[in-house]
C-alpha cells in the first residue's frame, strides 16, 4: 500500500489532493473507508454525509472488484477544496482482465450511489469510478 498527498493550485482555489494505493482485495476496502470518512470529517460534513461517503465507497469497490480479490491495486484518490470532495478509483489489476459488469449491476449500482452522492460516473469497461459530495 502506499499513499501519497499534493498539494495543487486549481483555478478555483487550493485543493487538497490525497492518493492512496491499495491491494485489489475486499479485505483493504475498509482503508479507502477510513479515508474518506476522515477527510469528510475534516471538512465538517455531517455524521450522515459521512455514512453515505463510506457507502459510496463500498459500492463503487463492489462495482470494480465484482466483490472478490484481484492481482493488482486499485488507485483511489480524494481531491478537496472548499466547495467539494471527489473521490475516484481505478482499477489496476496485473495481468488480468477486468471482470465483466452486466447491465443489471450497473443500473443497481447507479441507483443506490444516486441517494448517496451528488454526482456519479460509472465506466467498468475502463475500470474508473467518480463521485463527488458537495460541501454545504
Amino acid at each position: 500500500m502506499s499513499v501519497a498527498t499534493d498539494q495543487n493550485e486549481m483555478t478555483t482555489g487550493d485543493a487538497d489532493v490525497i492518493s492512496l494505493t491499495i491491494p485489489a482485495a475486499v479485505r483493504f476496502v475498509r482503508l479507502a473507508r477510513i479515508a474518506v470518512a476522515s477527510i469528510a470529517r475534516r471538512r465538517g460534513l455531517s455524521v450522515r454525509a459521512i455514512d453515505d461517503l463510506r457507502l459510496a465507497v463500498d459500492e463503487a469497490f463492489a462495482l470494480l472488484l465484482a466483490d472478490d480479490d484481484h492481482p493488482g491495486s486499485v488507485e483511489v484518490t480524494f481531491e478537496v477544496d472548499a466547495h467539494e470532495l471527489v473521490v475516484v478509483l481505478v482499477q489496476r489489476f496485473s495481468d488480468a482482465p477486468l471482470p465483466p459488469v452486466d447491465e443489471v449491476t450497473l443500473t443497481a449500482f447507479e441507483v443506490v450511489i444516486a441517494d448517496l452522492v451528488d454526482r456519479c460516473d460509472a465506466d467498468p469497461v475502463r475500470g474508473v469510478v467518480q463521485f463527488s459530495k458537495l460541501l454545504k
